[in-house]
């Protein structure tokens, strides 16, 4: 049986490996912390598939798992001068680097979600209404909203995107673009004007 906490994560325990095992992944992290690229993917042969594969249960994407493999590696090429040996196997390791970027790919994704369920909220605000379109309609319409960003003043532009492409709050964006919660409010209840008129339009 997996722990919650594995269940939750899609991350169990590596398997056992033979001390030779061991002994080798060491020596390759030993040489990638010295610069050599070819340990590095000595190390992606070994154990690549099989990070994947947690990745895959982790984030049930596949082509988001290709990515949070590529950016795994890259750590481990930025972080092996600090692998301990005496502290952790060299797979476990590798392994909690991947758990660290999936569950920072997971957090990045629910903060999307959040945006979007935020920009409905804040479109309901300004009493849009979509008619339900159909799916052809849905993309010609987001396309049009899109092309409108575009055409916004860049303050304006710039808060809607981060807010409803990336899902950050408007206390995130704030302090980014170090602007006063007040206007950076304003911004993006302005741009929401704007693109209700490329709604309104859309529908006439």
């Amino acid at each position: 049986m997996e722990s919650a906490e594995e269940q939750t994560t899609g991350f169990g325990k590596p398997r056992d490996a033979t001390d030779a095992d061991v002994r080798e992944d060491a020596r390759l992290l030993k040489a990638v912390s010295g610069g050599d690229q070819q340990a590095l993917a000595a190390l992606y042969r070994r154990h690549g598939p099989l990070i994947y594969s947690l990745l895959v249960r982790m984030l049930m994407n596949t082509m988001e798992a290709e990515e949070v493999l590529q950016d795994t590696f890259l750590q481990i090429w930025r972080r092996a001068p600090q692998f301990d040996p005496a502290r952790s196997a060299p797979l476990s390791w590798m392994i909690l680097i991947a758990r660290g970027k999936a569950l920072d790919r997971l957090r990045a994704r629910s903060r999307r979600n959040s945006g979007h369920a935020a920009y409905e909220r804040e479109v309901a605000s300004l009493e849009v209404e979509f008619h339900e379109p159909r799916q052809i309609d849905r993309d010609d319409l987001a396309a049009a909203c899109a092309a409108a960003l575009n055409h916004l003043p860049e303050s304006q532009a710039r808060a809607l995107q981060l807010a409803f492409l990336r899902g950050w709050t408007h206390e995130e964006i704030a302090a980014a673009l170090g602007t006063p919660l007040g206007t950076v409010k304003a911004w993006i209840r302005r741009g929401l004007l704007s693109l209700r008129k490329i709604v309104k339009d859309y529908h006439a």
